[in-house]
């Protein structure tokens, strides 16, 4: 399960690295997609005491990005 979590990870981080580097919209567009599935699938894929550590991390600190 680990190694499908790491190579899920790294699938996710070279299509963020291809979707910063690209001009072609499409691509964007496409390699989003895939960043978001390899992270859901990671999250998954991850053992529980990760999964509850980033579940708690989420709901008791306040994360500039999520202010409306």
């Amino acid at each position: 399960m680990i190694s499908t979590s790491f190579m899920s990870l790294v699938i996710c981080f070279f299509a963020v690295y291809v979707y910063a580097n690209s001009t072609e919209e499409i691509v964007k567009i496409v390699t989003a997609g895939m960043a978001l599935l390899c992270l859901f699938l990671s999250i998954v894929f991850a053992p529980w005491a990760i999964v509850l550590v980033l579940l708690i991390s989420l709901v008791f600190f306040k994360f500039p990005l999520l202010k409306y």
